[in-house]
């Protein structure tokens, strides 16, 4: 991997380059948040912590992020199809236009986290913590949200197909639903 920074006009560094797990863990150690655009996929992050990164628009297609505490995480516009997100620490973590079509979120925790927009088609959310979170004009056609805490969450505009869903094991507690009630 070529090392050297790259400069974009604004001043950021740009991560186009494909990034090794050691690379990216002694950088975030010695301080760096900064990892935009960066390409992971596919790589294993079992557990890893890069909470507070940014991962904006970064390629992480089937990574394995089982585990991971990525919490206040920057993952707005990121590729995370396929990734495997189960029982990851996602609490506040910033996901508006995340592509996470087909993610494994088991057990995730979702707590306030913005998903403004995100694509979460195919996603399985089973018994993961969604509480207050901002779902609002996102995709989730044919999600599984078996056992799923929705409490408080945002589900305004969501694409969603509620006639062929199981609702029985699903918290909806004061939820904003679709079509801008609250349900109680």
């Amino acid at each position: 991997m070529d090392s050297e920074a790259r400069w974009s006009f604004s001043g950021w560094e740009a991560n186009q380059d494909e990034m090794d797990v050691q690379t990216l863990l002694r950088r975030y150690a010695q301080g760096e948040r900064n990892f935009r655009e960066v390409n992971l996929s596919g790589f294993g992050l079992w557990r890893v912590n890069l909470s507070g990164a940014d991962l904006g628009g970064a390629d992480l297609v089937g990574a394995d992020l089982r585990e991971a505490n990525l919490k206040g995480t920057n993952l707005s516009g990121a590729n995370l199809t396929g990734a495997n997100l189960q029982r990851a620490n996602l609490i506040e973590a910033k996901l508006i236009l995340a592509m996470l079509r087909g993610a494994h979120l088991e057990r995730a925790e979702l707590t306030e986290a913005n998903l403004q927009k995100a694509d979460l088609k195919w996603a399985n959310l089973s018994e993961a913590n969604l509480s207050s979170a901002d779902l609002t004009s996102g995709n989730l056609m044919d999600a599984i949200l078996n056992g799923a805490i929705v409490r408080g969450a945002n589900l305004k505009h969501v694409k969603w197909n509620l006639n062929q869903a199981d609702l029985s094991h699903l918290d909806l507690g004061w939820a904003v639903m679709p079509d801008g009630t609250i349900h109680q």
